[in-house]
């Protein structure tokens, strides 16, 4: 793939379908700056031409860019705390976190890429800090804005855009002089595309040229004025615009460019024959593009007719159309929706028009939640995009009078596929929680409508802040609904989500008896969603301590077969269960002694993980994973994996994922004795991220892992407090998994401190509770540690003999680390 091949692959630029007039200089100057500066804009009055100018630059700057440019349309945003979403969105970036910006910055931060920044105005303020630490954090980052201001950020080149260039003297101009400005060409192009047998003649020329001078060069002016040429003909077009100036005021010297824009659209408007006027001011509502179908919906007119006045407006110029009439996508410039909005209040008929967008959003909405378990998420996400800038605008209508807190809730309800695709859960949070509060006066309350919120908002909590009580509330709230209304269905789903909040919170008796309920439930009810509940059930085992009854569990599981990946119900619980049977899997099978299976599991997960083409489940697959491959030694897997894993997190801001990212690189670093500092930091900042969002599964673990960083560099005062706060919280969590490793890396602090009988007895407790609950593999590394401490002590029978009984449980991996040294220790005794 070439340069071009990529860049135009990792850009989402609209095709030019016009020649641009006049602009051939500018354009130059600005694609040169573009390439040498970070930040450059484009400034100037509404309608002056800025977007088209920036478009054209990008185009042209397209093979400059290593990873694309990107466009992003800020007409549509009225809430300044969306601007970060909406260059995510733009980007690709796929957001759960509710810090967006740390996210955005990580993702673009190797990228060399253009961003265009389309409509600034009326978000300076938002905008300008965001590209200020984009730039900063991103090296590769360059940023054109248009507006009618500049955002006045470091390091800022401005360009002014002015009107078109027409001649000064007007009263003595042959058509081939005239024809020499750009302005006059414009006008000439625009008039031959409305009417073909039209040519500038020398007598017409001064009065087009005059025309173009009283417009100010504002490109979209003379376009409105030139298409209507056939009605009045060169003079009378002349008259036209001459009486339309009166009215503003007799100094047509002090007149501003806004208000010539503002005067030639109301003449142009005012020229429309009510039904096209009447069209022109429904299509306002939408924020953005739109189809004609979507047009037909909102002014309540058959598709013929819509389709044959919206071709007339685009033809006027009066909104801008891409394809034809049937397929094609229209949209309405920002200053002519502006103006027109305006008209559509005064018109008294608003709020009909903004009830018929709001109830046809949610019937799109509600079809699109059915076509997306039978369409590909990339075919169904390019088809149903653009109706998010109309969601948020409907939202704001509806949650603006208390009356419409009815329309307020179903639109909320429906709105959840988009926000769960388009991964726009910060965002939902505040919706989803303003319709619950709205349910009490809509009479919603304990319904069916209730239920699907509060998990909902259950599940956006646990993205965007972890595993915090807010979520279980939200959690609780939907089971009891859906025990009243004996919905099996979200009774399921409640108690799956809040099994594994009680797991991930560290109360893993609790999460027992919950996913014991569901299996339970499950078995009776719905078979169909045994094997979620049983795979649930047995992470719930393995984080116990009960890891043979896991092992086999999991395997009977993965007997059964992998589900098919084009199954509409493979994410029916959000995840792919097929990756967490394996994930599950190839824990069990390290902590019981078979390493090589395990990571042969590990190894399927990631690979089965990638042709899912299903991001969240890969990166639960990737946090499970990434810990076989530490325990096994495997550092390059590891690395790999955790990198991946780093990048989800990044892309996705999945924070329940991202101290995990963070262990894998400490814990290959504080291997290395020249990068000891660097994992203790990453190591510390784990057990710091895992407090912070009560992600309490493996904590203990992870900070029994510090303490032994610790413990390597000396620090043996934090090393033994850390320990000792591990086991504590692992017998108060039941996390028995993991308690032999954690008495182990206890007796290492011990030894650093010279209390060898106390890490003899620590030992000889790691080996005893590891051999109650099967954990072959972390009883084989507490044996090759007291294997070593009785060698020292010439103790070799006794060492070689409980080291030997050890060794002969196992009946593969014997290439794995702890095997070898086991192997090498034994030889060394003997």
């Amino acid at each position: 793939m070439t340069d071009r091949d990529r860049a135009q692959a990792g850009n989402n630029l609209p095709l030019m379908t016009t020649r641009i007039v006049g602009r051939g200089e500018t354009i130059e100057h600005i694609r040169r700056d573009v390439i040498e500066a970070r930040l450059v804009s484009i400034v100037g009055p509404g309608g002056i031409g800025k977007t088209t100018v920036a478009l054209a630059v990008a185009e042209q700057v397209l093979a400059s860019f290593e990873d694309g440019v990107r466009l992003v349309d800020f007409a549509p945003l009225k809430e300044p705390s969306l601007v970060p979403h909406a260059i995510a969105a733009a980007t690709g970036l796929v957001v759960h976190s509710a810090t967006i910006m740390a996210a955005l910055c990580r993702f673009l931060r190797d990228r060399h890429t253009l961003l265009v920044l389309d409509n600034c105005e009326h978000m300076l303020d938002a905008i300008a800090p965001c590209v200020t630490r984009i730039l900063e954090e991103a090296p590769g980052v360059h940023v054109l804005t248009t507006g009618r201001a500049p955002l006045r950020a470091a390091g800022e080149q401005v360009h002014r855009l002015t009107g078109l260039a027409v001649p000064s003297n007007t009263s003595v101009l042959t058509a081939s002089d005239a024809l020499s400005f750009p302005a006059i060409e414009l006008f000439v192009e625009r008039a031959t595309d409305r009417l073909e047998s039209f040519t500038l003649s020398d007598t017409d020329a001064p009065a087009v040229a005059e025309i173009c001078r009283s417009l100010d060069g504002i490109a979209l002016a003379i376009e409105l004025a030139a298409m209507r040429v056939d009605v009045f003909g060169v003079r009378g077009l002349q008259k036209q615009l001459g009486d339309s100036f009166h009215l503003l005021g007799e100094r047509r010297a002090g007149l501003e460019r806004h208000r010539t824009l503002a005067a030639t659209l109301a003449w142009s408007y005012g020229l429309l024959p009510a039904h096209e006027a009447a069209l022109l001011r429904a299509v306002s509502v939408f924020p953005g593009a739109f189809r004609l179908h979507d047009a037909s919906a909102i002014a309540n007119l058959a598709p013929d007719d819509v389709a044959t006045i919206l071709a007339e407006l685009a033809a006027q110029s009066l909104l801008s159309a891409d394809g034809d009439a049937r397929d094609g996508m229209y949209r309405l410039l920002e200053t002519t929706r502006a103006y027109c909005l305006e008209k559509l209040v005064a018109s008294g008929h608003d709020q009909p028009v903004r009830l018929r967008h709001a109830e046809y959003l949610c019937e799109i909405m509600q079809g699109a939640a059915l076509e997306l378990a039978r369409r590909p998420a990339r075919e169904w996400g390019a088809a149903y995009g653009r109706y998010v800038d109309d969601l948020r605008v409907a939202l704001s209508w509806a949650g603006a009078d208390p009356a419409r807190g009815s329309l307020l809730v179903r639109l909320t309800t429906a709105g959840t596929v988009f926000w769960n695709h388009f991964s726009l859960t910060g965002e939902s949070c505040a919706h989803l929680e303003r319709a619950i509060m709205a349910l009490p006066e809509t009479g919603a309350v304990g319904t069916a409508v209730e239920m699907s919120l509060q998990a909902a908002l259950a599940g956006a909590f646990l993205y965007t802040r972890g595993i915090v009580p807010e979520a279980r509330a939200a959690m609780g709230r939907a089971l009891e609904i859906a025990l009243q209304l004996s919905d099996t269905e979200y009774h399921l789903r409640c108690l799956r989500m809040i099994g594994t909040y009680e797991l991930f919170s560290g109360d893993n008796q609790a999460g027992m008896r919950t996913l014991e309920a569901f299996v339970s439930m499950a078995t009776a009810a719905d078979p169909s969603a045994l094997a979620e509940g049983e795979t649930h059930l047995g992470c719930a085992e393995v984080f116990t301590g009960r890891l043979e009854s896991a092992r086999q569990r999991l395997e009977r599981l993965y007997a059964q077969g992998l589900q098919d990946l084009n199954d509409s119900n493979s994410l029916r619980f959000s995840y792919n269960n097929s990756i967490n049977v394996m994930i599950v899997l190839s824990h069990a099978q390290w902590l019981t002694g078979y390493p090589e299976a395990a990571a042969k599991s590990a190894a399927r997960v990631v690979e089965y993980g990638l042709k899912a083409n299903h991001e969240l489940s890969l990166s639960i697959g990737l946090a499970w994973v990434c810990l076989v491959f530490v325990w096994a030694g495997r550092d390059e897997e590891c690395s790999l994996y955790g990198a991946m894993l780093d990048d989800l997190v990044e892309r996705h801001g999945i924070v329940t994922w991202r101290p995990i990212a963070t262990f894998c690189r400490g814990v290959l670093a504080s291997r290395r004795e020249d990068t000891l500092c660097e994992g203790i930091a990453d190591l510390e900042r784990t057990v710091a991220e895992c407090r912070a969002m009560g992600h309490m599964a493996r904590l203990p673990y992870y900070m029994a892992v510090l303490a032994e960083a610790l413990t390597r560099q000396g620090r043996l005062a934090e090393a033994e407090a850390m320990i000792l706060e591990a086991l504590a919280m692992a017998r108060e969590q039941k996390d028995y998994c993991n308690l032999p490793e954690l008495l182990r890396i206890q007796a290492s602090v011990l030894a650093a401190q010279g209390q060898l009988e106390e890490q003899e007895a620590a030992l000889l407790e790691a080996m005893s509770l590891a051999e109650k609950f099967g954990a072959a593999s972390w009883r084989l590394r507490a044996a090759n540690d007291l294997a070593r401490l009785w060698q020292s002590q010439a103790r070799t029978r006794e060492a070689t003999r409980m080291l030997q009984a050890v060794f002969d449980t196992f009946t593969e991996g014997f290439g794995t680390p702890d095997l070898a040294t086991a192997r090498a220790l034994l030889d060394a005794l003997k």
